[in-house]
């Protein structure tokens, strides 16, 4: 056993100097990444359970989760098959009698439920010889009801591992803050910010508020305040390192108030919402300033990302810089830009086009290269060898997941240290580590604009499916379109139990949607087909547009109201979003139809994500629970496996409040030597890639 006398810290002393714990259980804690009595603080339950309403057993029902609390008139130990034994225990509290099996438990009947112990036992009602309780939580009124940790209350749901119980973890975790607070030395706190803010509550306090909170609030405040100390800590650690490499650095210090900007805000058909406002603030900001901005600017699908870039832009075009906006597809390149020229051009600023299915795209890089074209939209042209800019001041990168790092710092080169501003309509962990990692700020419009409604979701089933085409008539009649979307192209991509979208279209085209105008979309067309189709459709030629996922992005029908998605179990659920967001672009109410069963549980579940979440925050962080962070990009390599309390779908806002108490902090002090800040340049050297 340590001698706790000379621990210099009693946070950093090993586990095994708690009660109850030894060599093996400090192994398996290890599995945990646990290894000392901080460490063991800091594991924080992934979810709580509120087990404080105690039911009646004369009312509880199969398949109710209960908590009942009664006294023990019986018990056995009823021996299994092998070596295996069960205890079956029954209890009443005067309304009726329940019973409680503990598999393999068997030992339990004769060691802890007696005739007359009273307890309290929460778990499903499920049967056996009637009702019962399978291997509930309990508490044993008798003997540690002072604990009263495992029900009765509203109880931590840890992260486990194999060998360790959620009730071993909640008795340890009790175990580490009663012997924390009866040390008489080397306790201080390791972090110090939280004291001033809380006022009245302790480091401690907040732990236990974590771990055993009297309510759900108490829980969620109490965790903010570590989540939020914790990516602040990060924003330092990330600052500091984006201090250092702009070490000799020199951008462009942007006019932001000249005569394109004013007059592209006074000249906007619209008025932008209070959040795109606060986005076209922060963007001008950075590009007032003499260092290159670097800035992610995230929002859900149809929130106006678009329109907010389009102030950089201009303040690029007052200072006499060209911007590039590069775009993953050509369809959405063209549809930028008809949408800037429509803005733009009224204000003298010259547009142009460049893709590679272009015939003029030889004109075009000369007319960039000259000067004469002040905003460029292209796919991955714009990073070709041979498309050289005349001053290029500003990159904008649309949908910025879609293209490599080295494809997004090509283009970058291709001005000297221009800004950059990334757009995404996918907050999705990876975005967000880029930001916290990447040394991005970050910029969320959080609201639609006025008008606009979330589309409804739903399921159809298979006997509804010729309801479903009825109602798709009727929306046609009306003067709205349509998308039926695909897997698969054709069947003879061996998926039988999958519908391509060439036989798809030929079997409702000429039978339930005959007389319908329709078209068909995907992958295998070239450029310019590509091209015919969505111009035809977006012009109101074609009512119902059978697609594979080659709409997935950026196309922008505003009379397009219904999107149905065949197969639907078979996308990702950030996929399956960003293909709902092709419709409801106008004033009027879309929705979106999935079709087809779901094989597995993980189809389900990401089926009634979409259909109960609608905004992009909400998917993304469902996405996370369903995929796990190791199968996002970076995440080893980034660090973000060490984040021990945050989680960057959930703090997103958090995320942005650090970033700027970050920025306050080292403008006073930009090395992190004062003293109250030395819990934070710890907290801080853990999230750089190059400590100093």
């Amino acid at each position: 056993m340590l001698d706790v006398n000379v621990v210099m810290n009693a946070w950093d002393a090993p586990v095994t100097v708690l009660p109850d714990i030894g060599p093996a259980r400090a192994s398996g804690l290890a599995q945990l990444g646990v290894a000392t009595v901080q460490e063991l603080l800091l594991h924080f339950p992934r979810c709580y359970e509120d087990r404080r309403y105690i039911h009646s057993i004369g009312e509880v029902a199969l398949g109710q989760e209960v908590t009942v609390q009664g006294e023990v008139l019986w018990s056995r130990n009823v021996r299994l098959r092998g070596r295996m034994s069960m205890a079956v225990v029954g209890v009443s509290d005067g309304s009726g009698e329940l019973s409680l099996t503990f598999f393999g438990r068997g030992f339990l009947a004769n060691t802890v439920f007696r005739k007359g112990v009273r307890g309290i036992f929460t778990g499903v009602v499920e049967s056996y010889k009637g009702l019962a309780l399978k291997n509930p939580e309990y508490e044993v009124l008798e003997e540690d009801a002072q604990e009263g940790l495992h029900t009765g209350r509203v109880v931590p749901i840890y992260r486990l591992t194999e060998k360790i119980s959620q009730r071993m973890l909640r008795r340890w975790i009790q175990g580490a803050l009663t012997w924390l607070e009866a040390q008489q030395e080397g306790t201080e706190r390791p972090h110090v910010l939280l004291r001033a803010e809380t006022k009245l509550k302790s480091y401690e306090v907040l732990l236990r508020a974590v771990h055993f909170p009297s309510d759900l609030e108490e829980a969620a405040a109490a965790r903010d305040w570590f989540a939020y100390e914790e990516l602040l800590g990060v924003q330092l650690g990330v600052l500091q390192e984006r201090a250092l490499e702009r070490v000799g650095e020199g951008g462009y210090a942007h006019e932001t108030g000249g005569a394109c900007v004013r007059a592209l805000a006074a000249g906007l058909p619209f008025t932008l919402t209070s959040a795109q406002q606060r986005a076209v603030t922060d963007i001008l900001q950075d590009m007032a300033s003499p260092y290159p901005m670097m800035r992610l600017l995230q929002g859900d699908v149809g929130c106006g990302k678009t329109v907010v870039a389009l102030h950089a832009m201009a303040a690029a075009v007052d200072g006499g810089y060209q911007t590039a906006l590069m775009a993953p597809t050509e369809i959405l390149a063209e549809q930028h830009a008809v949408q800037m020229e429509a803005l733009l051009k009224p204000l003298g600023v010259e547009v142009a086009l460049l893709t590679g299915a272009m015939r003029a795209a030889d004109r075009v890089r000369e007319a960039i290269a000259s000067g004469t074209v002040q905003v460029v939209v292209g796919t991955h042209t714009l990073i070709q060898e041979k498309t050289l800019f005349h001053r290029l001041g500003l990159v904008v990168v649309d949908e910025q997941h879609r293209f490599g790092v080295v494809q997004r710092e090509t283009l970058q080169r291709k001005g000297h240290r221009p800004d950059v501003l990334h757009m995404s309509a996918t907050p999705i962990p990876r975005t967000l580590a880029i930001t916290v990692y990447g040394g991005m700020d970050i910029t969320v419009i959080d609201a639609l604009p006025p008008g606009r409604l979330p589309v409804k979701t739903r399921r159809v089933p298979q006997e509804k499916v010729a309801d479903l085409y009825d109602y798709l008539r009727c929306q046609v009649e009306a003067g709205f379109q349509a998308y039926i979307v695909c897997p698969l192209i054709d069947e003879s991509e061996r998926r039988d139990d999958l519908t391509p979208v060439l036989q798809h279209f030929d079997a409702l085209s000429t039978g339930p949607l005959a007389g319908v105008r329709t078209g068909l979309l995907h992958g295998r067309l070239d450029s310019r087909e590509k091209e015919e189709v969505m111009t035809a459709f977006k012009e109101g030629e074609i009512d119902i547009l059978f697609s594979t996922t080659v709409i997935e992005v950026g196309v922008d029908v505003p009379r397009a109201t219904t999107m149905v998605i065949e197969d639907a179990a078979q996308f990702g659920l950030t996929q399956l979003h960003q293909l709902r967001g092709r419709v409801g672009r106008g004033a009027a109410q879309a929705y979106c139809f999935l079709l087809g069963e779901a094989k597995t549980k993980e189809g389900v579940r990401r089926l009634e994500v979409l259909c109960t979440c609608t905004t992009g925050f909400d998917i993304a962080e469902e996405d996370l629970k369903l995929r796990g962070p190791g199968e996002f990009y970076g995440v080893r390599q980034a660090g973000l496996s060490d984040l021990r309390v945050a989680d960057l779908i959930r703090d997103a806002r958090l995320l942005d409040k650090a970033r700027r108490e970050a920025q306050h902090i080292l403008r006073a002090d930009p090395e992190l030597i004062h003293e109250q800040h030395a819990p934070l340049a710890h907290i801080a050297r853990r999230f750089q890639r190059t400590p100093p």
